[in-house]
């Protein structure tokens, strides 16, 4: 892929939108997965589905750093990117080896032989969070950032105050945020972060953007009754009671949710178009969906203009032909419109969006039971087991 024109900020952004539509459990057969990314990131900047626990938002920075502590001739002889990959590479193992009885989740590699490494490194994914919660303050990319580490000899030892005019090298060191510098934390690390670590997490996501949830719920004292909402809408129906968060946060959350419903029914009707072009049998599968395909269609939804309102609000630009049929599928379901006529809409998205590639062109798997997407989640999952491991640490 070419970049023409965009910012390093511009690139970053771009490349975890497609990051968010590649990875499991993102199938978007419909088309709508800018819009809902849009409110993720409304609500929950920084955050991406890859993205498993707290500690990493701690440990890529502890590396950084690390790194910019070493000996100028140590820093000669090894990369910033290299180190980098080296000591998160380490620190797979050594947590894998610390947490082998199983009771932590999240840990990146577990699932790895020893010596084999991941694919995308806590780094790359953590790296846009990093970023907007000012973890590590810069506009640049992770690529840009290592590079710039070692593009002056100033920040080669430069700490040390033994080469060179050292203010590059300090505002480097300065623009990496931690708790405090431990040199031999790797030695100690667990999954789960320290009492210092936690308090040091809230005080950033309370320094974040001002209208995200992270932010609000930190800054309020509402993190622990947030966490207590598992699920998307459960935490929507909490927000709109939450008269001390601001409109705005509330109006995004509330927005988010009616876009999950809208879409939820074209995603149970195209699921029933998909079991009804089965060769096989599914009349169990059919009745199920049937069923609650009627009470979704007893429910009142967005309107056409609401979605354009949903659009202006996340500055999401989707393809026309998605727009379009956002806007038929609302007014359809004002206008009382049939089934047949409701699924020839989802059927022609689907088509239109992925072509010959469509679903719809294949056969089922063994046992399927449902495909794509369903109620949205927006990231909500992997930010209440962030908040979560803050919740637990500050106990400590």
């Amino acid at each position: 892929m070419g970049w023409v024109d965009f910012s390093s900020e511009d690139r970053d952004r771009v490349k975890h939108a497609l990051k968010q539509l590649s990875e499991p459990g993102t199938l978007d057969e419909l088309g709508i997965g800018g819009l809902r990314d849009g409110f993720a990131d409304l609500m929950f900047p920084g955050f991406s589905t890859l993205q498993t626990r707290a500690k990493y938002f701690v440990t890529v920075p502890r590396i950084i750093r690390d790194y910019l502590h070493l000996s100028p001739s140590q820093q000669r002889k090894q990369l910033a990117a290299d180190y980098l990959e080296e000591q998160e590479a380490r620190l797979s193992e050594v947590l894998r080896e610390k947490h082998q009885d199983g009771t932590q989740t999240g840990i990146s590699g577990s699932s790895l032989s020893k010596g084999e490494r991941v694919a995308r490194q806590p780094s790359s994914i953590y790296w846009v969070g990093l970023r907007t919660w000012k973890l590590v303050d810069t506009g640049g990319s992770l690529r840009q950032f290592l590079q710039a580490i070692g593009s002056s000899e100033a920040f080669h030892g430069s700490i040390y105050g033994d080469e060179g005019d050292d203010s590059d090298a300090h505002n480097v060191v300065r623009s990496v945020y931690l708790d405090r510098f431990v040199p031999d934390w790797l030695d100690k690390v667990k999954i789960t972060l320290t009492a210092s670590e936690a308090r040091f997490l809230s005080e950033k996501f309370k320094a974040g953007p001002a209208l995200s949830l992270p932010c609000l719920l930190e800054i309020q004292g509402l993190r622990e009754q947030a966490l207590t909402k598992t699920e998307f809408p459960a935490l929507a129906a909490w927000a709109a009671d939450q008269p001390s968060l601001p409109g705005r946060t509330r109006e995004y959350v509330a927005m988010a949710q009616a876009f999950s419903e809208l879409i939820y029914g074209a995603h149970l009707r195209f699921n029933i178009i998909l079991v009804r072009n089965d060769y096989r049998e599914h009349d169990a599968l059919l009745g199920d969906f049937a069923e609650l395909w009627g009470a979704w269609r007893t429910q009142t939804h967005a309107t056409p203009a609401d979605i354009f309102r949903w659009l202006e609000q996340t500055q999401v630009t989707l393809a026309s032909h998605t727009t379009l049929f956002l806007t038929r599928w609302a007014e359809g379901l004002i206008q009382g419109a049939s089934d047949i006529e409701l699924d020839k809409l989802v059927e022609h998205q689907a088509r239109a969006n992925k072509k010959e590639r469509s679903v719809l062109n294949k056969q089922l798997p063994e046992g399927f039971a449902w495909l794509g997407m369903a109620r949205l989640d927006y990231r909500w999952r992997q930010v209440r087991t962030v908040l979560k491991d803050i919740q637990e640490g500050v106990a400590c």
